[in-house]
């Protein structure tokens, strides 16, 4: 036996190992997700987004909603970074999906409106 097949016979077993210990598993578990961290946290409570009880009526609500919404107005963000601008933002979303659930819980929500056209 020469230096070339043997090396090349030790090649293959090496590359016959990688392909049996590292890609055929990722090839078997392709479908499934590993298990982590969600992708999305879930929404908060709404009336702890609003800073309210639970049981509030539909013009605390929007009291609430509007004072929330206020906080995080453009004037008040303009002089916040990148990061503190991006952060508003997403908290003022937080905050209308928080107000949106709210009004769907007291039956006065978008759907409603839709279904009675």
């Amino acid at each position: 036996m020469t230096s070339t097949e043997f090396i090349v016979i030790v090649g293959g077993l090496v590359l016959g190992y990688w392909l049996v210990a590292v890609v055929w598993p990722l090839m078997r578990d392709r479908g499934e997700l590993p298990p982590g961290p969600l992708l999305f946290e879930p929404d908060p409570p709404w009336h702890e987004v609003l800073g309210i009880a639970a049981d509030a009526d539909g013009t605390a609500i929007a009291a609430a909603y509007q004072a929330k919404r206020d906080e995080y107005s453009p004037e008040r963000i303009a002089g916040l970074g990148h990061e503190g601008r991006r952060q508003a933002q997403l908290r003022v979303i937080q905050i209308d999906r928080a107000y949106a659930a709210a009004m769907r819980e007291l039956g006065t929500g978008r759907e409603d409106a839709e279904a009675g056209r």
